[in-house]
């Protein structure tokens, strides 16, 4: 943490060199009043961006307008993983000094190594500080500890959570809960045992507030999402037992939360129930949780191969001859984490062929993996943490050598049992290593799982809910400013539900289920933009969001989805074709005001009720409603709760389906 005197010299040095953040012909309040050029860059793809945004450049001549189609260049390069090219804009173009989130593309495109990144990084947390956006500022200093946690300063990283932590606003209640969550799975992935009981008594406030959620008035899809964003926090913290603190039964405990989630989660979870309660001997519950999981795999395929691994060693608690072939054949990009877990596991494994691979493994695991990592790590062996570890490692070689001497001594005599002490020691020191000089390596593919996990459906391979929340706000301050300005631009909420969904899991079964929820993911997928946001909302439930530059255009993407759906059957399992349709609902954003951006939540409840409303008309159609008399939250509230018949009459709203259109 920074003190006062370190903030008073950055002062200083800001005031003496008022040229690094600043222009001395326009501010960046300028900047942000200048017509927006969202409506241009929303019709063209990734290349023609990067060309029409050239093409500007080199006929403009106004310094604020050049600023800002070189700002905007250098974002669209980043984000297209265009490093080299947007560091060069960043260098020629110097960011305002309140341009933040120019400031943090730039802080990361032109940072030549992680010292220079976590320089440009305080600078920009304490100018954010400064100008009062404690948003920003908690969101900095996540990008700072996550980057902090990959470099293996996990001492700063964890300084940096806790900070994000203590300003993050509270009725940022999103926000909140994600820097939370990403604190706890750095306790939990790099802490010692401390840090991992840390890690997850934090993940039970998460999970207190996702609860607290639940007692409000939520829409199905919503209600689904938060249910599954509470058995997340269950499960990481049933790792946490599992695999750091070794509590079988605390690790049972939280994973019968998970065990009935109908996601693939559950299929990790009931995996590692299972030898959790082989181990404790509890046979007829592992076989049990075995029978659940029903051939239901993971997607990751090395992922699933592992998961196969722990339901083999669970089986042979009870079948000395089960197959290991899982375990004795795991996927080189399997996790350190998990390599070193399943390899000790197999060292003591009762086949004497499996204990020798298991310890093959161990010690090809540290002579490939971690004494490299070791050596070039050593100079930044500088926490209590780490010296105490190599004050051990000191110990336990002074203690070898001093057994070596006594062995030599006894040769002539004890030679037998010199050779086994001998190869016991050796055994016991790369096992020692291990077990040390892993948790130097902070686990890093671990903590990448876990972070892809909180914003990936892994059924869909499509963003879901927690993404939604972290991308939207974009978008919505993006047409709020573009309405501001008098252009022409909205957002279309679009929710969709697949009809009699509930039918096609008892009729065929929840893995044909899971089939076409793929298949009309990948088919809405394939006729939307890129730029779009389109996730699963939860269960049999998606979520569109989508840029219109006219009120006719809502409705003309509504009419394509549902043609999509219904241009042909759905082909599973490679020979069984099912007609799958569904009902939308849908609702424009600004729907009486820009003012407040959260209101978001609310329209997607509006877009919800329309959305039933075509269930309760027919179904395979969209609805769509617009507001005639809507001017405050309070009415909004009200239509949401109250059926769209009566507030039709009252002409508050005006509703539109594709049944009416037709008849028209």
């Amino acid at each position: 943490m920074r003190s006062y005197l370190d903030y008073l010299l950055i002062f200083i040095v800001f005031a003496l060199s008022g040229s690094a953040y600043s222009n001395d012909n326009f501010t960046f309040e300028e900047v942000t009043q200048l017509p927006s050029l969202a409506e241009q860059l929303s019709q063209l793809d990734d290349k023609q961006r990067l060309e029409w945004l050239n093409a500007q450049l080199a006929k403009e001549s106004t310094p604020v307008k050049k600023y800002r189609l070189q700002r905007l260049l250098a974002l669209e390069s980043f984000n297209l993983g265009m490093r080299k090219e947007a560091a060069e804009i960043c260098e020629s173009v110097i960011p305002l000094r309140d341009d933040f989130i120019y400031r943090n593309y730039c802080a990361d495109a032109t940072a030549d190594g992680f010292d220079e990144f976590k320089s440009n990084m305080e600078n920009l947390i304490y100018d954010t500080r400064q100008a009062g956006n404690n948003t920003l500022t908690a969101r900095f200093l996540g990008n700072l500890a996550w980057q902090q946690s990959q470099e293996g300063d996990i001492a700063g990283s964890f300084a940096s959570y806790e900070a994000a932590l203590s300003v993050v606003p509270e009725e940022q209640g999103m926000l909140m809960n994600n820097i939370m969550f990403d604190t706890a799975s750095n306790y939990i992935v790099h802490g010692d045992d401390a840090y991992v009981q840390r890690g997850v008594e934090l993940l039970s406030k998460v999970r207190k507030n996702l609860q607290e959620e639940l007692n409000k008035e939520l829409s199905p899809g919503v209600e689904n999402q938060v249910k599954l964003e509470i058995a997340l926090t269950y499960f990481n913290s049933g790792i946490a037992y599992m695999l750091h603190l070794y509590d079988y039964e605390k690790a049972l405990e939280f994973f019968n939360h998970v065990n009935s989630v109908e996601d693939s989660l559950s299929v990790n979870s009931l995996s590692f129930s299972a030898l959790a309660a082989a181990i404790l001997g509890r046979f007829n519950e592992a076989k049990q949780y075995i029978e659940q999981i029903d051939g239901r795999k993971d997607q990751d395929p090395v992922v699933e191969q592992y998961l196969n691994c722990y339901r083999q060693l669970a089986m042979q608690h009870w079948n000395s001859s089960q197959s290991l072939t899982s375990c004795l054949s795991l996927d080189p990009d399997t996790t350190v984490e998990v390599k070193l877990d399943l390899f000790k596991r197999l060292s003591t494994n009762p086949r004497q062929d499996v204990k020798v691979y298991g310890l093959e493994k161990l010690r090809e695991l540290f002579i490939e993996v971690l004494e490299p990592q070791i050596r070039s790590k050593g100079s930044s062996a500088a926490s209590n943490v780490e010296l105490i570890r190599l004050q051990k490692e000191s110990a336990l070689k002074s203690l070898v050598l001093e057994k070596e001497k006594q062995l030599n001594q006894e040769r002539s005599t004890r030679y037998t049992i010199q050779r086994n002490l001998f190869i016991a020691i050796i055994v016991i020191i790369i096992f020692f290593f291990l077990l040390v000089y892993l948790q130097l390596k902070q686990k890093r593919k671990l903590a990448e799982q876990y972070q892809q996990m909180s914003v990936r459906d892994s059924l869909t391979q499509l963003g879901n809910r927690r993404f939604l929340e972290q991308q939207i706000e974009r978008e919505l301050a993006f047409v709020a400013r573009a309405v501001s300005q008098g252009k022409k631009i909205a957002l279309g909420v679009y929710i969709f539900d697949i009809d009699h969904f509930k039918r096609i899991n008892d009729t065929y079964g929840h893995a044909i289920g899971d089939e076409v929820l793929k298949l009309f993911g990948a088919r809405v997928k394939s006729i939307i933009r890129e730029t779009d946001l389109f996730v699963r909302w939860g269960g049999e439930e998606f979520v569109y969001i989508a840029r219109l530059d006219s009120n006719e255009r809502m409705k003309e993407i509504a009419n394509r989805i549902l043609m999509q759906i219904n241009s042909q059957p759905f082909t599973v399992d490679d020979e069984q074709s099912l007609t799958v349709t569904c009902t939308i609902g849908a609702v424009q954003f600004p729907f009486f005001d820009t003012g407040n951006i959260e209101i978001w939540t609310r329209l997607i409840s509006l877009a919800d009720a329309a959305l039933y409303y075509g269930k309760e008309n027919g179904r395979n159609c969209w609805v769509v409603i617009k507001n005639e008399g809507i001017e405050s939250l309070e009415q909004l509230e009200h239509i949401i709760h109250s059926p769209l018949e009566e507030t039709k009459e009252q002409n508050l709203i005006d509703v539109t389906t594709s049944y009416d259109v037709k008849k028209t």
